[in-house]
């Protein structure tokens, strides 16, 4: 059993309905990770034959590497993304869970790759489902909400939607994410700032805390470039700085228990859940490396 950090939030940065409050936390910092694109990472198919729910992931480097749930691995037989965050010792293997976003497309092209990019809040939420069949089923349904958006993906791709910024801009909405994700280029990291909160469409909707402000840095782009995909369907409305701080102040003590059945390599799975929040984290020799927190009232949790 862990317990979240005392977190404090900063001043709001808004970009149309886009979000985002720095976050400060108390305690120790976990240096010597190896995360992001500095984390050389072989992502592998099953050998024998490929499975839609698993790969293979070998840690390279000479550090401990931590990917963080909701990363995209692109190629392969198809794309996937993590399910949940893990954390490998140098030359570890591991066979992860991952859901598949790209439903159009089982055919080998080529090895796996790592841009260290984030799956959207919409996506992620999908995979706090239980069941992992139910689990897949809702993230190629979020997936769909993209097509039917932005212009149908020749494969149902969720890194086609990435890739094509130009799309974003929807001409029966308020909201220009391409002019979103120009202006979302500029954001870096406050000194010290450990995590960030991101509001869409006048709620908060997810935080992130990162084992040091190094982390952040490394993953803060591809946190706002998928934030930057939900605010194009969300009304363009900040999210008030007294709701952010309620958010946060909601935390305070939450207590992490076992993520039962979840395999995080050598960290450990952790996962707290209350009617405002659900927590997604991991540990490791007993320091909080990752958190993950999404409004579970937010309509972008809404399971269909």
């Amino acid at each position: 059993m862990m317990v979240m950090p005392n977190l404090y939030v900063g001043r709001g940065t808004h970009f149309g309905s886009l979000s985002m409050f720095p976050v400060w936390a108390e305690g120790p910092v976990v240096a010597g990770l190896a995360s992001g694109c500095g984390a050389n990472v072989l992502v592998a198919e099953r050998e024998g034959h490929p499975v839609v729910g698993e790969l293979a992931l070998t840690n390279l480097s000479a550090r401990p590497a931590l990917l963080l749930a909701g990363e995209p691995f692109e190629g392969g037989w198809q794309h996937r993304v993590l399910y949940h965050d893990l954390l490998l010792m140098p030359g570890q293997r591991l066979v992860a869970s991952v859901c598949c976003v790209e439903h159009g497309r089982w055919n080998a092209q080529g090895a796996h790759r790592r841009q260290a990019r984030r799956a959207s809040m919409m996506v992620r939420a999908a995979q706090t489902t239980t069941s992992p069949a139910e689990r897949q089923h809702e993230v190629w349904e979020r997936v769909s909400r993209y097509d039917r958006a932005f212009g149908a993906s020749p494969t149902a791709s969720y890194v086609d939607h990435l890739d094509h910024r130009a799309a974003w801009t929807l001409s029966s909405g308020p909201v220009d994410s391409s002019s979103i994700w120009e202006a979302i280029q500029g954001i870096r990291a406050i000194p010290g700032q450990r995590g960030v909160l991101i509001g869409l469409g006048g709620q908060p909707a997810f935080l992130e805390l990162f084992p040091a402000a190094a982390g952040l840095r490394g993953h803060l782009g591809a946190l706002l470039e998928a934030a930057a995909l939900d605010a194009a369907l969300m009304p363009c409305e900040r999210t008030p700085g007294r709701r952010a701080r309620r958010f946060v102040a909601a935390l305070a003590g939450a207590r992490l228990g076992a993520h039962v059945g979840v395999d995080a390599g050598s960290g450990q799975a952790l996962i707290a859940r209350s009617s405002s929040h659900e927590i997604r984290a991991l540990a490791w020799n007993g320091q909080l490396v990752h958190a993950a927190v999404f409004n579970r009232r937010h309509t972008l949790m809404d399971v269909a």
